[in-house]
């Protein structure tokens, strides 16, 4: 499996995978806006579902991973600006 960038913890607009899994869906593009709590990500762990919604309303920069791809947990999974 190929290393990716990990999620900053102190940048709040890296959104990063809280477990390792599958990324099941991903009903964002770069570009669109969305609001606080939205779905962002949906992973996939031993037959278990994660849910990453966005912590803030804002705009997604850009996106690092696609369905189907192997994530491990802190991985980088997007980027949001804060439209606050």
């Amino acid at each position: 499996m190929e290393t990716r960038t990990k999620a900053d913890p102190r940048v709040p607009g890296e959104i990063g995978a809280p477990i390792p899994g599958t990324v099941l869906s991903m009903p964002v593009a770069a570009g669109e806006q969305v609001e606080q709590g939205d779905t962002l990500v949906v992973l996939e762990a031993m037959k278990m579902q994660a849910t990453v919604t966005a912590p803030m309303a804002g705009a997604v920069v850009k996106t690092f991973v696609s369905p189907g791809q192997q994530v491990e947990a802190k991985d980088l999974l997007l980027v949001l600006e804060s439209s606050e």
